[in-house]
């Protein structure tokens, strides 16, 4: 009895180190397959919540990098459009000037008004753009027009609503960190009253009054100081988007080395550790397969 217990007993141990190895080896010969340390939270509990954990944070700077790019694109688009009212501005002035003056007649004035009056619409066109199927000088109300003017029996502009609101939007661009991606047609065009300061130039000078006109010069310096002051305010903030981008794609940069340390294995150590597998493996099944050839006699 005492001698059948004993083969079991290393029978049992013999499966046991044979089934022992093939594990490991089929480990290794994982490992060596894809290059990675932990495939599995089984493998090492540990590693794995740090891998998981470094990995959040990569997708987190990832989308911290999309809303910088994407406010830096929307900011720069305001800009561009801005940047064009800006210089419809100043012909509107050039403009204005040469029609208050006494030497012009009134012919010339009424030519000068219709170029005005053409340059409005290339005005409240601007504050109309969208972008990416979105109004930008909406507010927060997107998806509404936010100019609409009434006409006159002339089909004239007479004067222009705003629809949109006052509200911002903003993106998150770091850890707690939010950026303004918006400028509101409310503070760019409406608070300095462009559109009725330019509406009632054109009216002036059409209807013989170059003095009236002449009195709306200061208005529109103060309307055209303000769409200035707003392309300097989007070019600020993607500038100062296009640091923090750049701090961003250098914490990615270091947070990735540390993730591929963690989580890359090195293939010359599974190597060789898959090599003496295979030799305890052998081992393993050398001395199954000679205590399996031993002849009942032996017992006798």
């Amino acid at each position: 009895m005492s001698t059948r217990v004993n083969l079991e007993t290393f029978i049992s141990t013999t499966l046991a180190n044979v089934q022992k190895s093939t594990s490991n080896m089929s480990k290794l010969q994982e490992q060596i397959s894809t290059g990675k340390k932990v495939n599995r939270a089984s493998d090492d509990p540990a590693a794995a919540r740090k891998i998981l954990s470094l990995r959040s944070e990569d997708l987190r700077l990832d989308q911290y990098a999309s809303n910088i790019q994407t406010a830096t694109q929307s900011l720069d688009f305001n800009a561009s459009a801005l940047q064009n009212t800006s210089d419809i501005l100043q012909r509107i002035t050039e403009l204005t000037m040469q029609g208050v003056s006494s030497t012009t007649d009134q012919n010339s004035r009424t030519i000068i008004a219709n170029e005005i009056d053409t340059l409005l619409e290339n005005i409240v066109q601007s504050g109309n753009a969208k972008r990416l199927g979105r109004y930008t000088f909406a507010g927060t109300e997107t998806t509404t027009v936010p100019f609409d003017e009434s006409r006159n029996s002339q089909g004239r502009i007479s004067s222009v609503a705003y629809k949109g609101n006052r509200e911002t939007i903003e993106y998150n661009v770091g850890p707690g960190t939010n950026s303004v991606v918006n400028l509101t047609g409310q503070e760019v065009f409406m608070d300095s009253d462009l559109f009725g300061t330019i509406i009632k130039i054109r009216d002036n000078l059409l209807g013989g009054t170059p003095t009236a006109a002449r009195d709306e010069l200061g208005n529109l310096d103060t309307a055209a100081q303000t769409i200035l002051n707003s392309v300097a305010k989007a070019g600020g903030i993607s500038s100062t988007l296009q640091l923090t981008g750049n701090r961003i794609a250098d914490t990615k940069l270091s947070l990735q080395e540390v993730l591929a340390s963690a989580e890359s294995a090195d293939i010359a150590e599974l190597v060789l550790k898959l090599t003496e597998q295979q030799s305890i493996f052998e081992a393993s099944l050398s001395s199954g397969s000679y205590i399996f050839k031993t002849s009942i006699l032996n017992y006798i």
